[in-house]
């Protein structure tokens, strides 16, 4: 324990710098230049420690990184399991964006991605780093994955994820943390839709009362839609983009949606997907009709008693190092939503704390930097022993001999 609380405290301004080069380099999803130089910086920070590196090159998203360890090497030879840590290298902001600074405020740290999650890249990075200070990485069963795609739905990543996780014990991913120390237990499931609306295309100077508008069908349908939204049972539908027609003095032939849905169970979720594929299939202007189709589904994350006994092994550690930390049900969805799809035990916001991430008014809570990276690094090799059994006899605080 003591040589890993003392490598922190060394290194912690090298943390933050660390933080900077990440935040500075502008990594939106689709930028695949600038999440590939993420990826340079992530690659050069690991280097000269004891993990073999395999790039997953990707011809229009950022290259996916995964990190293995020795003792991980002979894990997924021998069948036994390791621990898969997740983080992803791509932000929300547009290349053209302005919010695209660093600034440290003492108390707080903004910039895009301080939190999501560039602020959990550093916290997974230099967690290894003290393990291997400490002289038991090389002993950890660890498989690290740094992907690129993570904030548009993973859509190149998740094959990855879902390989990766078949030899693991369980999943930690450093997304942010809440504002009293929360980690994540569950999350809701995620389903995204494309709606496409078909009419009759005329001269809008002829259209009569029954013109087959697709914009108009658009119409019913959204409101119909939105009118699945229940707080009650958590159930929440988005139409968040609409598009349709070639000008104002045509009748509009197509018109199109994009929805965003989340359930809170499975049975919900299902129910959910049956009501709006039947409002789709029910237009109620003559002439027109609607195709929805599934565009990306993201697993409901259950907080199942293994991810609580996961939580409470963090739990144990904040609390002899007089860190906050609390379990809780997040509504937003991650890749910690594949992990549990793939039915093992997960643990996420296990990254800095902070605010506001998707706006220019992202910030982190700068103590929470170190703190969490301090957790991460003293509770892994007690998940190794308690989740993988292996191996039993290097722990937290065990001296090497």
């Amino acid at each position: 324990m003591q040589e890993i609380t003392s490598f922190l405290d060394r290194h912690e301004q090298a943390m933050f710098d660390l933080l900077k080069e990440l935040v500075c380099l502008q990594s939106y999803s689709l930028n695949k230049a600038g999440v590939d130089a993420v990826g340079r910086v992530v690659e050069k920070s690991l280097s000269g420690l004891p993990l073999s590196c395999i790039r997953h090159s990707h011809k229009v998203y950022g290259d996916h990184l995964v990190f293995i360890s020795p003792a991980a090497e002979l894990a997924r030879d021998t069948g036994k399991n390791t621990i898969l840590i997740t983080g992803h290298m791509d932000t929300v902001f547009p290349e053209n964006s302005s919010f695209n600074w660093y600034r440290d405020e003492g108390d707080r740290i903004r910039g895009p991605g301080v939190i999501d999650m560039k602020g959990g890249l550093v916290v997974t990075i230099y967690a290894i780093k003290a393990l291997h200070a400490a002289g038991v990485l090389a002993d950890l069963p660890l498989i690290l994955l740094f992907n690129s795609d993570e904030e548009i739905g993973s859509p190149s990543s998740t094959p990855l994820i879902q390989e990766l996780a078949a030899s693991c014990c369980c999943g930690l991913v450093t997304e942010c943390g809440g504002m009293r120390g929360e980690v994540v237990v569950g999350r809701r499931g995620k389903r995204g839709y494309h709606l496409q609306v078909h009419g009759r295309a005329g001269h809008a100077a002829f259209a009569g009362p029954d013109k087959a508008s697709a914009i108009i069908g658009l119409a019913h349908t959204v409101l119909a839609m939105e009118a699945l939204n229940n707080p009650k049972t958590g159930t929440v539908v988005n139409v968040g983009t609409v598009r349709g027609g070639i000008g104002p003095n045509t009748v509009p032939e197509s018109a199109e949606a994009e929805i965003d849905s989340r359930y809170t169970s499975e049975e919900t979720g299902k129910i959910l997907q049956e009501k709006l594929e039947e409002i789709a299939a029910s237009t109620r202007v003559t002439g027109v009709s609607a195709d929805l189709d599934v565009t990306h589904d993201r697993p409901l994350m259950k907080d199942t008693p293994a991810n609580l006994e996961l939580f409470h092994l963090f739990a144990t550690v904040a609390r002899e190092l007089n860190i906050p930390l609390q379990s809780e049900c997040r509504s937003g969805v991650s890749d910690a939503n594949t992990l549990a799809g793939e039915k093992i035990p997960v643990l996420d916001g296990l990254g800095p704390i902070g605010e506001h991430d998707h706006s220019d008014r992202e910030y982190m809570v700068t103590k929470s930097l170190p703190e969490r990276t301090l957790l991460l690094a003293r509770t892994l090799p007690e998940v190794a022993a308690h989740f993988c059994k292996y191996p039993p006899s290097r722990r937290a605080g065990t001296t090497k001999g």
